[in-house]
């Protein structure tokens, strides 16, 4: 009890910290956070996600195959740009419906879903586009850790309204971020080339969807829509990483191996070496490790959607029985 009232303080102050920071420097934060703290949470979660085999064990395929897939997909993630082949929806799709049989033991079913999801494919190309997209960006950053945040206040026995203070803050902070009347200096050169060679592509495509135009100059952060739309990004890719390096009861950081922290370190401190000399590939090694988590999480992901559904089921189900009893 008393740890896990620790872990929901932590989640308090750490989005505090994010929307504060996010509000006052939306794209230096933006960057820096998936620059500096994205790498190290990857391989961070990585590692723990192998100790628990990935949560695949109940998969119609083995957890070594589902990683060994996931690993090729991640890669030709990275490469659609040197092809200018767009592989992305089919390939987070496909680890998308392959991860789901931990929740749907069906083979059959799989199969009927993945036939209606190419079908919808070639017919709404906005549901392709989410799924190339979002489900990699915001929707991990955002909704899954929203998720996860729901079942932890739903696992806590206390019956006290205080647990949900932190789910409710991931919601209403976000949305004041976007309408909040701020001003900022005009963006350099390096944050511009930043933007452009990391989530440029996103926040022009967010931008149209609200029949906006993103423009990337000097005047950048002076377009509310545009500032609003990295002042969300800052926020939920920031706190996504503080509440992931919190969990120090669920993680158990010190029973890491010192090998296993030697590994982390090395190729923690690479691929910020691969930054140093080139911005532009140390990118392309974070999108390569980023996309590589999210495709691992996708078990997890499941299970503990699963969870949280089942349980507002039951509450559910209690509610209508308990009314019932009464009348």
């Amino acid at each position: 009890m008393q740890g896990r009232e620790k872990i929901g303080w932590a989640d308090f102050a750490g989005l505090i910290v994010s929307g504060v920071a996010a509000a006052i420097a939306p794209l230096q934060v933006l960057l820096l956070a998936f620059a500096f703290l994205g790498p190290f949470h990857y391989l961070t979660e990585i590692a723990w996600l192998r100790k628990k085999q990935f949560y695949f064990a109940e998969g119609i395929v083995s957890s070594r195959m589902y990683v060994l897939l996931a690993i090729a997909m991640a890669a030709l993630t990275v490469l659609e740009r040197l092809l200018k082949q767009d592989f992305t929806a089919w390939m987070v799709g496909l680890l998308l419906l392959l991860s789901l049989s931990v929740w749907v033991r069906n083979v059959y079913a799989i199969l009927a879903i993945a036939v209606a999801a190419v079908v919808t494919a070639f017919f709404l190309r906005t549901w392709v586009y989410f799924v190339a997209v979002m489900v990699p960006t915001l929707v991990h950053v955002f909704f899954f850790t929203w998720t996860f945040m729901v079942s932890g206040a739903l696992r806590d026995k206390r019956a006290s309204l205080a647990k949900w203070v932190n789910p409710t803050l991931m919601v209403v902070i976000p949305l004041l971020l976007i309408f909040l009347p701020m001003h900022y200096a005009a963006p350099t050169g390096m944050w511009l080339r930043g933007e452009a060679d990391s989530f440029g592509a996103i926040h022009y495509k967010l931008a149209g969807d609200l029949h906006h135009t993103m423009t990337l100059n000097a005047q950048l952060l002076n377009d509310r829509v545009v500032a609003g739309l990295l002042r969300l990004f800052a926020f939920v890719y920031l706190f996504h990483y503080l509440n992931w390096f919190v969990k120090t009861e669920l993680l158990q950081w010190h029973k890491v191996s010192r090998r296993g922290w030697t590994i982390i370190a090395l190729l923690y401190i690479s691929s910020m070496g691969v930054y140093v000399w080139n911005f532009r590939m140390g990118f392309v090694v974070s999108t390569f490790l980023s996309m590589l988590h999210v495709l691992l999480e996708f078990p997890l992901n499941w299970h503990t959607l699963r969870f949280v559904l089942g349980r507002m089921r039951r509450g559910s189900l209690h509610e209508k029985a308990a009314a019932q009893a009464a009348a």
